[in-house]
């Protein structure tokens, strides 16, 4: 983002409006954002959200197994977060058939699920092509 200004600049506005003016809760968006991270191996995001994770109820159980990729809840609206987003990073369209999957997610979630999928795409991919990983005692 500093290095690169003229794209860097645009991006962390997105990221903002992504992280503070959607309709996800603070759990949604940790599950989303750590889903992302494990589907594209990206240490930095990993270590980077655990702590937001913490912060929004997320328990160490719980991150452990979105790290694993076995992450469950009892929340239905988390569990469709979860697989969307997991099923959005492996994909590269959504269907009608595959967004009534996404239930009890309304539209504008789905949208929001979605477009944050794709901000923590360009960032895992940014990140891994200049090599930038979580700090040494965080691997």
């Amino acid at each position: 983002m500093v290095e690169f200004p003229e794209i860097g600049g645009p991006l962390q506005a997105l990221g903002a409006a992504l992280r503070y003016r959607t309709t996800l809760t603070g759990r949604e968006r940790e599950i989303a954002i750590l889903t992302v991270a494990r589907c594209t191996a990206s240490s930095f995001e990993r270590y980077a959200h655990e702590a937001a994770g913490r912060a929004a109820g997320l328990t160490e159980t719980e991150l452990a197994r979105l790290h694993a990729g076995t992450f469950v809840t009892t929340d239905a609206r988390e569990a469709a977060v979860a697989m969307l987003t997991a099923w959005a990073v492996d994909q590269p369209t959504l269907t009608g058939i595959d967004l009534i999957t996404a239930q009890p997610l309304d539209r504008t979630s789905i949208a929001e699920v979605t477009a944050l999928v794709g901000y923590y795409r360009i960032l895992a991919q940014l990140m891994g092509l200049f090599d930038i990983g979580a700090p040494a005692d965080h691997r």
